[in-house]
Order: C-alpha cells, then sequence, then structure tokens
C-alpha cells in the first residue's frame, strides 16, 4: 500500500509536510511592493493553496513515474490527468504572477480589477523571473499551456482525439515543474525547507 498522509513513519509514501501558511513568506517575496494591499492579500490566500496542492500531487506523481519502489503508484490513466492537473496549477501560479507584474509595470496597483491576457503577462514574467532567457522559462511556460488547453470541450465538433502520449513524465509534467523551480529562484531562500517541489528531476 502507498500511503499520501500527514505521517512520519516508516511507511512507504509521500508524506506531507508543509501547510498553506508555510508558503506566504515566499509569496509576499515575490511579490511587488507597489501592488494593492487587499490584491496581495487575495493571491497570498490563492498561490499557496495551489502551491501545497501541487505539492500533493508531486508526491503521487514523482514516485509512480520514477518506479521508485519497482513498481507503478497510481492507475495510468489517473497519473496521466495528475499530470493535466498539474499543469493546470503551475499555469495559474505563472498567471498570478505575470498578471501582478504586468500591471504594476503599467502603474496599475491591481485594485481596479484590470484583466491581462496571456501575451501580456507572459512576457513579463518571463522578463520578472528569467530576464536573459537561459532558463528557458518561455518554452516550458509554452509547454504547460498547451497541455492546459488539451482537455477543454471548447469545440466539439472540431476537437481531434486527445493524444495522452502528451501528458506524460518528461513532456509535461518535468517542464511544468521546471518553470516552477525558475520562479522560485526569486527568493530562493523564502521557499519551505520541506517542499517537494525544488526536487531534481531526471
Amino acid at each position: 500500500m502507498f500511503y499520501l498522509d500527514t505521517g512520519s513513519d516508516d511507511r512507504p509514501g509521500f508524506h506531507h509536510l508543509s501547510s498553506a501558511n508555510n508558503w506566504v513568506y515566499w509569496i509576499s517575496g515575490a511579490l511587488p511592493d507597489e501592488a494593492d494591499d487587499e490584491v496581495k492579500r487575495r493571491l497570498r490566500s490563492n498561490l499557496k493553496h495551489i502551491l501545497v496542492g501541487l505539492e500533493m500531487k508531486a508526491g503521487l506523481i514523482l514516485p509512480h513515474c520514477k518506479r521508485i519502489w519497482g513498481r507503478k503508484v497510481l492507475f495510468e490513466p489517473y497519473c496521466k490527468i495528475m499530470i493535466f492537473e498539474f499543469c493546470v496549477g503551475v499555469f495559474s501560479i505563472c498567471e498570478g504572477f505575470g498578471s501582478i507584474h504586468y500591471l504594476v509595470s503599467r502603474n496599475d496597483d491591481g485594485s481596479a480589477g484590470t484583466q491581462v491576457n496571456y501575451k501580456k503577462w507572459s512576457s513579463t514574467l518571463k522578463s520578472t523571473f528569467d530576464n536573459d532567457g537561459e532558463a528557458g522559462l518561455g518554452e516550458k511556460l509554452e509547454i504547460v499551456m498547451s497541455i492546459r488547453d488539451k482537455i477543454h470541450q471548447d469545440k466539439l465538433g472540431a476537437r481531434s482525439d486527445i493524444d495522452w502520449h502528451d501528458f506524460s513524465y518528461q513532456g509535461a509534467f518535468v517542464p511544468a515543474m521546471q518553470a516552477l523551480q525558475i520562479i522560485f529562484n526569486q527568493n530562493p531562500e523564502r521557499i519551505p525547507q520541506t517542499t517537494n517541489l525544488t526536487e531534481q528531476l531526471d
């Protein structure tokens, strides 16, 4: 049996150690000071829960795909959906940071509720967290967005079959985790020591 819990005994599994509040310190350091205080409060509240949720998903995806115990952990179709959900969460983290940094760069503190489209916030995200482009945040974000969009049933008569091979460990999960880790390079000393989201991937 594989466990996903908060325990600390010797049972094999992911023992969840972080709480959502552990992420507040890092999130606060990655937000621009010029943003409205209420906007920053909402971002901290939203993003901390997404991050701790990503930890739980990674806690299942990593041992399954790396066969850490020499066998599968998840039913394979469920793993594909978990990877999809991980990409959606990473996209939301990127969208939150990209949007508020874009608005502040335009002398907008975010309090007006201005909507920011993907092209604008993704460009600002890259210039803020990967200014020289050496880490490849732009390319990894494009992969994350493509995975996020694959399951949308918005064009029923025009949608082709989903290629489930696209939801692979190397093709989807690794780029999504790496995109997150590039953003973590902003104030890395503030990242919770208990997180599994900084794990180096093969």
